[in-house]
């Protein structure tokens, strides 16, 4: 035998839960290779520190308590619920806010520069309005309004019985 399967073996032998001809092959190749029986020594070193170890005793109610969590029902109510909801739509929550954040941060940031008539192509500067935000919204229009695409757009669809 090899010694790589000797090698797998030998806890199996040890235990004693090889065949006999696979235990006999085993204990052959032990007293011909030195190696395998120094990994061999080894191994029964191991399992006597191990059996010279104090067992540990679990507290007396340890087994019912294990049972009595195992039995409980699962906590009822509205958090863990929603915990399971943000659990499996973690990522699109996490989007969707970020998202939020980012529309809101982004039109108070636009109308405070709109306020400092940093923006040239844009005729009257947005007033300190409630509407402010609202207002600043209409950048997501088609066409923003005092922009050459509002001014095309306006080109195209004129009407000459159209009253403006």
């Amino acid at each position: 035998m090899k010694c790589s399967k000797v090698q797998k073996k030998l806890s199996a032998y040890q235990d004693g839960e090889l065949k006999p001809g696979e235990r006999d092959k085993v204990t052959m190749h032990l007293q011909d290779c030195q190696v395998c029986c120094k990994q061999y020594a080894e191994l029964d070193r191991v399992w006597q520190t191990l059996g010279e170890l104090q067992e540990i005793h679990p507290d007396p109610w340890f087994y019912r308590q294990v049972v009595r969590k195992i039995k409980e029902p699962r906590e009822q109510g509205l958090l863990p619920a929603l915990h399971h909801v943000f659990w499996l739509f973690r990522a699109p929550v996490a989007v969707s806010i970020i998202l939020i954040i980012g529309l809101v941060a982004g039109s108070y940031l636009g109308s405070l520069l709109a306020r400092c008539d940093l923006f040239p192509f844009q005729n009257n500067p947005l007033s300190d309005s409630r509407g402010t935000f609202f207002t600043s919204m209409r950048v997501f229009d088609p066409a923003p309004p005092g922009t050459p695409a509002e001014g095309y757009f306006r080109m195209v669809s004129y009407k000459e019985n159209d009253s403006r």
